[in-house]
Protein backbone atom coordinates (compact mmCIF):
# COMPACT_ATOMS: atom_id res chain seq x y z
CA UNK A 1 0.00 0.00 0.00
CA UNK A 2 0.98 3.45 -1.12
CA UNK A 3 1.30 5.55 2.01
CA UNK A 4 1.08 9.48 1.26
CA UNK A 5 2.13 12.18 4.26
CA UNK A 6 -0.70 14.96 4.41
CA UNK A 7 0.50 18.13 5.81
CA UNK A 8 -1.17 19.65 8.38
CA UNK A 9 -2.14 22.93 7.28
CA UNK A 10 -1.89 25.93 9.53
CA UNK A 11 -4.57 28.86 9.61
CA UNK A 12 -2.05 31.84 10.51
CA UNK A 13 -3.25 35.04 10.01
CA UNK A 14 -1.47 37.78 8.39
CA UNK A 15 0.36 40.32 10.93
CA UNK A 16 -1.39 43.98 9.92
CA UNK A 17 1.57 46.19 9.28
CA UNK A 18 1.35 49.88 8.99
CA UNK A 19 4.48 52.23 8.63
CA UNK A 20 4.86 55.66 10.25
CA UNK A 21 6.73 58.53 8.38
CA UNK A 22 7.65 62.04 8.91
CA UNK A 23 10.04 64.98 7.79
CA UNK A 24 10.90 68.16 9.93
CA UNK A 25 11.39 70.73 7.58
CA UNK A 26 10.17 71.58 3.81
CA UNK A 27 13.36 71.69 1.93
CA UNK A 28 13.43 70.23 -1.26
CA UNK A 29 15.90 66.99 -0.48
CA UNK A 30 13.36 66.50 3.18
CA UNK A 31 10.60 66.38 0.75
CA UNK A 32 12.44 63.76 -1.44
CA UNK A 33 13.28 62.12 1.33
CA UNK A 34 9.61 61.63 2.41
CA UNK A 35 8.40 60.60 -1.01
CA UNK A 36 11.43 57.52 -0.95
CA UNK A 37 10.52 56.62 2.55
CA UNK A 38 7.05 56.38 1.54
CA UNK A 39 7.34 54.15 -1.24
CA UNK A 40 10.01 52.33 0.68
CA UNK A 41 7.73 51.14 3.27
CA UNK A 42 4.99 50.37 0.91
CA UNK A 43 6.68 48.05 -1.22
CA UNK A 44 8.22 45.94 2.10
CA UNK A 45 5.28 45.66 3.63
CA UNK A 46 3.48 44.25 0.51
CA UNK A 47 6.18 42.19 -0.38
CA UNK A 48 6.09 40.13 2.79
CA UNK A 49 3.95 37.30 2.37
CA UNK A 50 3.39 37.12 6.43
CA UNK A 51 2.03 40.93 6.40
CA UNK A 52 -0.98 42.29 4.77
CA UNK A 53 -0.72 46.16 4.31
CA UNK A 54 -2.50 48.04 6.84
CA UNK A 55 -1.24 51.66 5.06
CA UNK A 56 1.27 54.50 5.67
CA UNK A 57 0.82 57.10 7.82
CA UNK A 58 2.85 60.35 7.04
CA UNK A 59 3.24 63.91 8.55
CA UNK A 60 5.66 66.15 6.83
CA UNK A 61 5.77 68.39 10.35
CA UNK A 62 7.94 68.36 13.34
CA UNK A 63 8.26 65.51 15.42
CA UNK A 64 7.66 67.56 18.51
CA UNK A 65 4.37 69.30 17.00
CA UNK A 66 0.94 67.88 18.54
CA UNK A 67 -0.69 68.78 15.50
CA UNK A 68 0.54 65.79 13.69
CA UNK A 69 -2.98 64.46 11.94
CA UNK A 70 -1.22 61.28 10.62
CA UNK A 71 0.25 60.12 13.35
CA UNK A 72 -3.04 60.85 15.84
CA UNK A 73 -5.02 58.98 13.05
CA UNK A 74 -2.26 55.87 13.11
CA UNK A 75 -2.68 55.92 17.26
CA UNK A 76 -6.35 55.96 16.99
CA UNK A 77 -6.45 53.09 14.29
CA UNK A 78 -3.95 50.75 15.94
CA UNK A 79 -6.27 51.05 19.30
CA UNK A 80 -9.09 50.28 17.24
CA UNK A 81 -7.89 46.86 16.07
CA UNK A 82 -6.77 47.92 12.71
CA UNK A 83 -2.80 48.01 13.27
CA UNK A 84 -0.59 45.21 14.91
CA UNK A 85 2.66 46.07 13.93
CA UNK A 86 4.50 49.66 12.76
CA UNK A 87 7.42 50.48 11.12
CA UNK A 88 9.04 53.85 11.88
CA UNK A 89 12.49 54.90 10.82
CA UNK A 90 13.83 56.01 14.08
CA UNK A 91 13.06 57.01 17.04
CA UNK A 92 13.27 60.84 16.76
CA UNK A 93 10.72 60.25 13.24
CA UNK A 94 7.96 58.79 16.13
CA UNK A 95 8.81 61.57 18.47
CA UNK A 96 11.52 63.92 20.22
CA UNK A 97 9.70 64.22 23.39
CA UNK A 98 10.42 61.64 26.25
CA UNK A 99 7.20 61.85 27.83
CA UNK A 100 4.97 62.12 24.50
CA UNK A 101 7.34 58.59 23.53
CA UNK A 102 6.65 56.67 26.84
CA UNK A 103 3.25 57.63 26.75
CA UNK A 104 2.55 56.22 23.07
CA UNK A 105 4.49 53.43 23.34
CA UNK A 106 2.56 52.09 26.55
CA UNK A 107 -0.57 52.71 24.79
CA UNK A 108 0.20 50.38 21.69
CA UNK A 109 1.37 47.37 23.91
CA UNK A 110 -1.95 47.12 26.01
CA UNK A 111 -3.31 47.00 22.80
CA UNK A 112 -0.86 44.93 21.26
CA UNK A 113 0.32 46.73 19.03
CA UNK A 114 4.43 46.88 18.32
CA UNK A 115 6.70 49.22 17.02
CA UNK A 116 9.84 48.19 15.08
CA UNK A 117 12.64 51.55 14.67
CA UNK A 118 14.87 50.60 12.18
CA UNK A 119 17.44 52.84 12.65
CA UNK A 120 17.86 52.04 16.30
CA UNK A 121 16.85 47.93 15.46
CA UNK A 122 14.78 47.71 18.59
CA UNK A 123 11.48 46.15 19.20
CA UNK A 124 9.24 48.03 21.54
CA UNK A 125 7.66 45.30 23.32
CA UNK A 126 10.92 42.78 23.46
CA UNK A 127 12.29 42.43 26.91
CA UNK A 128 14.50 45.31 28.20
CA UNK A 129 14.09 47.84 25.55
CA UNK A 130 12.22 50.19 28.24
CA UNK A 131 15.44 51.84 29.46
CA UNK A 132 16.95 52.29 25.45
CA UNK A 133 14.00 53.58 23.99
CA UNK A 134 13.86 56.24 26.83
CA UNK A 135 17.39 56.95 26.50
CA UNK A 136 16.81 57.49 22.67
CA UNK A 137 14.13 59.34 23.55
CA UNK A 138 15.52 62.11 25.52
CA UNK A 139 18.87 61.88 23.30
CA UNK A 140 16.08 63.04 20.45
CA UNK A 141 14.51 65.68 22.48
CA UNK A 142 18.12 67.35 23.47
CA UNK A 143 18.60 67.65 19.67
CA UNK A 144 15.21 68.93 19.31
CA UNK A 145 16.07 71.65 21.99
CA UNK A 146 19.65 72.66 20.14
CA UNK A 147 17.87 72.85 16.79
CA UNK A 148 15.59 75.05 17.92
CA UNK A 149 18.35 77.41 19.80
CA UNK A 150 20.17 77.32 16.55
CA UNK A 151 16.97 78.32 14.31
CA UNK A 152 16.18 81.15 17.12
CA UNK A 153 20.18 82.58 17.35
CA UNK A 154 19.47 82.41 13.08
CA UNK A 155 16.42 84.73 12.98
CA UNK A 156 17.64 86.95 15.35
CA UNK A 157 20.91 87.42 13.76
CA UNK A 158 18.47 88.31 10.55
CA UNK A 159 16.75 90.98 12.47
CA UNK A 160 19.45 92.84 13.77
CA UNK A 161 20.85 92.99 10.13
CA UNK A 162 17.45 94.44 9.16
CA UNK A 163 16.60 91.07 7.09
CA UNK A 164 12.83 90.16 7.10
CA UNK A 165 10.59 88.04 4.95
CA UNK A 166 6.69 88.90 4.26
CA UNK A 167 4.70 86.32 6.27
CA UNK A 168 3.90 83.65 3.90
CA UNK A 169 4.71 85.66 1.26
CA UNK A 170 1.54 87.62 0.87
CA UNK A 171 -0.56 89.80 2.89
CA UNK A 172 -3.90 91.97 1.57
CA UNK A 173 -2.99 94.51 -0.66
CA UNK A 174 1.11 93.22 -0.87
CA UNK A 175 2.65 90.17 -2.50
CA UNK A 176 6.49 89.16 -1.63
CA UNK A 177 9.35 90.34 -4.57
CA UNK A 178 12.00 87.97 -5.03
CA UNK A 179 13.64 89.03 -1.79
CA UNK A 180 10.61 88.33 0.16
CA UNK A 181 10.13 92.17 0.57
CA UNK A 182 6.74 93.44 0.54
CA UNK A 183 5.60 95.46 -3.14
CA UNK A 184 2.22 96.81 -3.32
CA UNK A 185 -0.21 95.06 -5.59
CA UNK A 186 -3.99 95.45 -7.04
CA UNK A 187 -5.53 94.86 -3.78
CA UNK A 188 -4.33 97.88 -1.98
CA UNK A 189 -6.95 99.95 -2.76
CA UNK A 190 -8.89 97.33 -0.09
CA UNK A 191 -6.58 98.66 2.34
CA UNK A 192 -6.44 102.34 1.68
CA UNK A 193 -10.38 102.42 2.15
CA UNK A 194 -10.24 100.64 4.79
CA UNK A 195 -8.18 103.22 6.88
CA UNK A 196 -9.90 106.14 5.08
CA UNK A 197 -13.04 105.47 6.28
CA UNK A 198 -12.20 104.30 9.91
CA UNK A 199 -10.04 107.70 9.86
CA UNK A 200 -13.26 109.39 9.46
CA UNK A 201 -15.03 107.70 11.93
CA UNK A 202 -16.72 104.84 10.51
CA UNK A 203 -17.53 101.79 12.41
CA UNK A 204 -16.02 98.28 11.64
CA UNK A 205 -19.06 97.04 10.85
CA UNK A 206 -19.90 99.88 8.61
CA UNK A 207 -16.58 99.43 6.72
CA UNK A 208 -16.69 96.16 6.39
CA UNK A 209 -20.43 96.70 4.32
CA UNK A 210 -19.04 99.69 2.42
CA UNK A 211 -15.89 97.89 1.58
CA UNK A 212 -17.64 94.52 0.41
CA UNK A 213 -20.32 96.60 -1.64
CA UNK A 214 -17.20 97.76 -3.57
CA UNK A 215 -16.30 94.83 -4.43
CA UNK A 216 -13.53 94.06 -1.51
CA UNK A 217 -12.53 89.97 -0.58
CA UNK A 218 -10.30 88.21 1.42
CA UNK A 219 -6.63 87.43 0.43
CA UNK A 220 -7.13 84.28 -0.67
CA UNK A 221 -10.47 84.01 -1.59
CA UNK A 222 -13.68 85.73 -2.73
CA UNK A 223 -15.55 85.73 0.65
CA UNK A 224 -16.45 89.23 2.05
CA UNK A 225 -14.28 90.76 4.61
CA UNK A 226 -15.31 90.29 7.97
CA UNK A 227 -14.74 92.38 10.62
CA UNK A 228 -12.12 90.98 12.57
CA UNK A 229 -9.91 90.70 9.61
CA UNK A 230 -10.54 94.68 9.23
CA UNK A 231 -9.99 95.17 12.88
CA UNK A 232 -5.98 93.52 12.20
CA UNK A 233 -5.49 95.17 9.51
CA UNK A 234 -5.92 98.74 10.94
CA UNK A 235 -3.28 97.50 13.96
CA UNK A 236 -0.64 95.95 10.95
CA UNK A 237 2.30 98.58 10.91
CA UNK A 238 3.50 97.47 7.46
CA UNK A 239 0.72 99.20 5.57
CA UNK A 240 2.41 102.94 6.90
CA UNK A 241 5.26 101.11 5.08
CA UNK A 242 7.27 100.02 8.63
CA UNK A 243 7.66 96.34 9.87
CA UNK A 244 8.07 95.13 13.54
CA UNK A 245 10.16 92.28 13.90
CA UNK A 246 9.98 89.14 16.51
CA UNK A 247 5.98 90.83 17.72
CA UNK A 248 5.53 87.36 19.56
CA UNK A 249 7.85 85.44 21.97
CA UNK A 250 9.78 82.91 20.48
CA UNK A 251 8.28 79.20 20.71
CA UNK A 252 8.94 76.48 22.88
CA UNK A 253 10.73 73.39 20.78
CA UNK A 254 8.04 70.72 22.36
CA UNK A 255 4.58 73.02 22.53
CA UNK A 256 5.22 75.00 19.41
CA UNK A 257 3.29 77.99 21.03
CA UNK A 258 5.21 81.19 22.41
CA UNK A 259 6.97 80.85 25.26
CA UNK A 260 7.42 84.07 27.47
CA UNK A 261 10.27 82.48 29.67
CA UNK A 262 12.57 82.86 26.43
CA UNK A 263 13.98 86.55 25.52
CA UNK A 264 11.61 88.48 22.90
CA UNK A 265 14.04 91.25 20.94
CA UNK A 266 11.85 93.40 18.83
CA UNK A 267 12.91 95.63 16.44
CA UNK A 268 11.20 98.20 14.46
CA UNK A 269 12.25 99.31 11.33
CA UNK A 270 11.04 102.52 9.89
CA UNK A 271 10.40 103.10 6.28
CA UNK A 272 11.41 99.74 5.64
CA UNK A 273 9.36 99.62 1.83
CA UNK A 274 6.87 101.26 -0.05
CA UNK A 275 3.60 102.27 2.35
CA UNK A 276 -0.16 101.96 1.27
CA UNK A 277 -0.98 104.99 3.59
CA UNK A 278 0.45 108.25 4.79
CA UNK A 279 1.39 108.50 8.31
CA UNK A 280 -1.04 111.05 8.71
CA UNK A 281 -3.62 108.62 8.34
CA UNK A 282 -1.80 106.06 10.29
CA UNK A 283 -1.76 108.32 12.91
CA UNK A 284 -5.31 109.08 13.37
CA UNK A 285 -6.56 105.61 12.83
CA UNK A 286 -4.15 104.69 15.84
CA UNK A 287 -5.01 107.27 18.04
CA UNK A 288 -8.66 106.44 17.68
CA UNK A 289 -7.58 102.54 18.17
CA UNK A 290 -6.10 104.31 21.80
CA UNK A 291 -8.89 105.54 22.84
CA UNK A 292 -10.91 102.55 22.94
CA UNK A 293 -7.72 100.34 24.96
CA UNK A 294 -7.23 100.13 28.86
CA UNK A 295 -4.74 101.89 30.86
CA UNK A 296 -3.20 98.46 30.85
CA UNK A 297 -3.32 98.10 27.54
CA UNK A 298 -6.47 95.67 27.21
CA UNK A 299 -9.10 96.15 24.08
CA UNK A 300 -11.61 98.79 25.68
CA UNK A 301 -14.46 97.39 22.97
CA UNK A 302 -15.13 96.95 19.87
CA UNK A 303 -17.16 99.74 18.13
CA UNK A 304 -20.18 97.39 16.85
CA UNK A 305 -20.19 96.47 20.88
CA UNK A 306 -21.37 97.88 23.95
CA UNK A 307 -19.72 100.06 25.40
CA UNK A 308 -18.89 98.83 28.95
CA UNK A 309 -17.66 95.59 27.40
CA UNK A 310 -14.20 95.44 28.02
CA UNK A 311 -14.38 97.72 31.22
CA UNK A 312 -16.00 95.29 33.37
CA UNK A 313 -13.78 92.64 35.12
CA UNK A 314 -14.45 90.35 38.17
CA UNK A 315 -13.33 91.01 41.62
CA UNK A 316 -12.42 87.08 42.01
CA UNK A 317 -10.79 85.88 39.48
CA UNK A 318 -10.03 88.59 37.64
CA UNK A 319 -11.54 87.52 33.87
CA UNK A 320 -13.57 89.56 32.40
CA UNK A 321 -17.75 89.95 32.48
CA UNK A 322 -19.86 89.19 29.05
CA UNK A 323 -23.16 90.84 28.66
CA UNK A 324 -26.22 88.85 28.40
CA UNK A 325 -29.96 89.01 27.43
CA UNK A 326 -31.69 86.96 30.27
CA UNK A 327 -35.20 86.37 29.64
CA UNK A 328 -38.50 85.03 32.23
CA UNK A 329 -38.06 82.57 33.46
CA UNK A 330 -34.26 83.01 34.01
CA UNK A 331 -31.90 80.22 32.62
CA UNK A 332 -29.75 78.26 34.37
CA UNK A 333 -27.01 79.75 36.20
CA UNK A 334 -28.96 82.97 36.43
CA UNK A 335 -31.29 82.53 39.25
CA UNK A 336 -29.42 84.67 41.83
CA UNK A 337 -30.86 87.75 39.53
CA UNK A 338 -34.26 88.62 40.74
CA UNK A 339 -35.59 90.02 37.05
CA UNK A 340 -38.45 91.28 35.10
CA UNK A 341 -39.82 89.91 31.54
CA UNK A 342 -36.47 90.55 29.04
CA UNK A 343 -33.18 92.11 30.85
CA UNK A 344 -29.37 92.72 29.93
CA UNK A 345 -27.06 91.40 32.79
CA UNK A 346 -23.70 90.89 33.01
CA UNK A 347 -21.85 87.32 33.61
CA UNK A 348 -18.18 86.41 34.56
CA UNK A 349 -16.74 84.04 31.77
CA UNK A 350 -15.29 82.03 34.70
CA UNK A 351 -18.38 80.84 35.71
CA UNK A 352 -18.79 78.55 32.63
CA UNK A 353 -15.03 77.16 32.78
CA UNK A 354 -15.98 73.37 33.92
CA UNK A 355 -13.15 71.84 31.59
CA UNK A 356 -9.88 69.78 33.00
CA UNK A 357 -7.89 71.86 30.75
CA UNK A 358 -9.12 75.17 32.66
CA UNK A 359 -7.68 73.81 35.80
CA UNK A 360 -4.58 72.65 34.42
CA UNK A 361 -4.09 76.04 33.05
CA UNK A 362 -4.49 77.78 36.08
CA UNK A 363 -8.09 78.65 36.02
CA UNK A 364 -10.45 78.25 38.85
CA UNK A 365 -13.40 76.37 38.12
CA UNK A 366 -16.96 77.51 37.92
CA UNK A 367 -16.00 80.75 39.79
CA UNK A 368 -18.70 81.96 41.81
CA UNK A 369 -19.19 86.22 41.02
CA UNK A 370 -22.12 87.72 41.03
CA UNK A 371 -24.12 88.00 38.17
CA UNK A 372 -25.87 91.80 38.11
CA UNK A 373 -28.18 93.72 35.96
CA UNK A 374 -26.73 96.09 33.80
CA UNK A 375 -29.14 99.16 35.24
CA UNK A 376 -27.08 98.19 38.55
CA UNK A 377 -23.32 98.43 36.91
CA UNK A 378 -24.65 102.02 35.56
CA UNK A 379 -25.76 103.32 38.72
CA UNK A 380 -22.41 102.34 40.23
CA UNK A 381 -20.71 104.27 37.58
CA UNK A 382 -23.46 107.28 37.85
CA UNK A 383 -23.18 107.56 41.31
CA UNK A 384 -19.59 107.87 41.27
CA UNK A 385 -19.27 110.33 38.14
CA UNK A 386 -21.82 112.38 39.99
CA UNK A 387 -24.00 112.51 36.44
CA UNK A 388 -25.46 110.58 34.23
CA UNK A 389 -22.82 107.10 32.14
CA UNK A 390 -23.10 108.35 28.83
CA UNK A 391 -20.80 106.24 26.66
CA UNK A 392 -18.55 109.54 25.58
CA UNK A 393 -18.35 109.58 29.66
CA UNK A 394 -17.69 106.40 30.68
CA UNK A 395 -14.67 105.86 27.84
CA UNK A 396 -13.34 109.19 28.57
CA UNK A 397 -13.09 109.03 32.29
CA UNK A 398 -13.48 104.93 33.63
CA UNK A 399 -10.80 102.48 33.48
CA UNK A 400 -12.50 99.78 34.87
CA UNK A 401 -15.20 98.09 36.95
CA UNK A 402 -14.72 95.22 39.21
CA UNK A 403 -17.83 93.11 40.52
CA UNK A 404 -16.99 90.88 43.54
CA UNK A 405 -18.92 89.43 46.35
CA UNK A 406 -18.55 92.72 47.88
CA UNK A 407 -20.52 94.46 45.05
CA UNK A 408 -19.47 97.09 42.52
CA UNK A 409 -16.55 99.22 42.40
CA UNK A 410 -15.69 101.53 39.64
CA UNK A 411 -11.86 102.57 39.66
CA UNK A 412 -8.99 104.41 37.55
CA UNK A 413 -11.04 107.33 36.90
CA UNK A 414 -9.07 109.97 35.65
CA UNK A 415 -10.65 112.76 36.94
CA UNK A 416 -14.21 112.92 38.21
CA UNK A 417 -16.60 115.02 36.03
CA UNK A 418 -17.65 118.52 37.60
Amino acid sequence: MKIRKIERKTNQKKIKVAAYCRVSTDKAEQEESFETQVRTYERMIRANPKWEYAGIYADEKSGTSDRREGFRQMISDAEAGAIQYILVKSISRFSRNVVDCREYIERLRKCGVTIYFEREKLESTAPGTSMILSLMAAIAQDESRSNSENHRWAIRRRYERGEYKLGNNQILGYDADENGRPIPNKDAWMVQMIFRLYAEGKSISQIAAMVNEAGGHCLRSNRPLAAAQISYILKNEVYVGDRLLQKKHPKNYLTKRPDESLEKKSRYLKDSHTGLIDRETWRKVQERQNALRTDNGGLRKRRDSHYLAGLVFCAECGMAYQRRCVHEPPKTGFRSVQISGSEKVWKCKGRRRKNKDDSKAGIALGCRSPIVRETDILNAIAEYLGREPTEEIVLAHVSKVLIGKEGIRVIGVKKKVA
